[in-house]
C-alpha cells in the first residue's frame, strides 16, 4: 500500500507539473504498430490531433498520417517520467501481444469495476455504446458471428483496431464481453447485450458497448486502485478519421459481423 500510495503522489506531481493539461488527458499507445512499419510509432493523442486515413470501406485497411509532434511530446514526456518512477515496481511488456502476468491479474479485476468508465460513459470520450440491428439472425446466430469475427481477425487488422489481444469471457444468446488489451496493457472492454425485436422476432438487437476501463495500463501493480483515484478525471482516447478510437471499433465490428452473418445465410 506504501508504494501504492508513493506511486500515485509521484503520478500526480508529474501530472500537474505538466503545462497545458487541464483537466482533460489521453492515453498514449507508444509503439503500437512498430511491428507493421518502419514509419514513426502512433499514440493516442489529444483530442485536438486528428489521424488522416484512407478506408477500404470496411473501415480495417487505414494508412494514417502521425500527429504532429508539439501536439503529443508533453504527453510522451509524462507517460515516460511515470512509467520511469514507477519501473522498480512494475513489469511493462509493451513488446508483446500477450499481458503481462500482472495484467492477467489485476485485468478481472478492473474490467469488474471499470473506474475509466464511470465518468467516460457520461461524456462520451473513451466510452460509445452503439445500437446494432441484424435482420433475419437469432441473438445465438450474432454472438457466434461476433465470436468467429474476433477469432478471425489477422495480426494486421488486429492492430489497426488496437487489439492484438483479447481474452473472451462470456458468449451466449445474451451476452457477449471480451477484455481486449493493447501492446502496452491498457484494458478496453467489449460488452454485447442481445435481444430480438419485439415487432420482429426474427431481427436481432444488439447494445454494444466499448469503453477504457482506466487512465492506466493493467500492467502497473495497482492499477485498478490507482485508477479509481483517477476517475474523475475524463481522458480521450482518438481514434482514426478523426472519430473517437471506440466509434472506429464499434463501426468496424458491425460491419464485419454483418458480412459473417450473410456469409452464413
Amino acid at each position: 500500500m506504501k508504494n501504492h500510495c508513493l506511486a500515485l503522489l509521484s503520478f500526480l506531481v508529474l501530472f500537474l507539473a505538466i503545462p497545458g493539461n487541464g483537466f482533460q488527458a489521453s492515453r498514449h499507445f507508444g509503439n503500437e504498430r512498430n511491428q507493421l512499419t518502419s514509419s514513426s510509432s502512433s499514440s493516442r493523442s489529444p483530442l485536438s490531433s486528428r489521424h488522416a486515413i484512407q478506408s477500404d470501406g470496411d473501415g480495417a485497411d487505414v494508412k494514417e498520417k502521425p500527429p504532429s509532434e508539439s501536439d503529443s511530446n508533453n504527453r510522451r514526456r509524462f507517460l515516460s517520467q511515470t512509467f520511469g518512477a514507477l519501473s522498480s515496481i512494475s513489469v511493462v511488456q509493451a513488446a508483446s501481444a500477450n499481458p503481462s502476468i500482472i495484467s492477467s491479474i489485476q485485468g478481472p479485476i478492473q474490467d469488474i469495476i471499470a473506474p475509466g468508465h464511470w465518468i467516460g460513459q457520461l461524456v462520451g470520450l473513451n466510452s460509445k455504446t452503439y445500437q446494432w440491428t441484424f435482420p433475419d439472425a437469432s441473438p445465438e446466430q450474432v454472438s457466434k458471428a461476433l465470436v468467429d469475427v474476433l477469432q478471425d481477425l489477422t495480426p494486421e487488422q488486429k492492430s489497426k483496431l488496437y487489439i492484438p489481444n483479447f481474452d473472451i469471457t462470456r458468449a451466449d444468446s445474451n451476452n457477449v464481453h471480451v477484455r481486449t488489451w493493447t501492446k502496452n496493457e491498457w484494458l478496453d472492454s467489449l460488452d454485447v447485450s442481445l435481444t430480438t425485436k419485439a415487432s420482429s422476432p426474427s431481427t436481432t438487437v444488439a447494445k454494444a458497448s466499448f469503453y477504457a476501463t482506466g487512465f492506466l495500463p493493467t500492467s502497473i501493480p495497482g492499477a485498478p486502485l490507482i485508477n479509481i483515484g483517477m476517475a474523475w478525471m475524463p481522458f480521450a482516447s482518438p481514434g482514426p478519421r478523426g472519430e473517437m478510437l471506440q466509434d472506429f471499433r464499434l463501426r468496424v465490428l458491425e460491419s464485419f459481423v454483418a458480412k459473417r452473418l450473410q456469409q452464413n445465410n
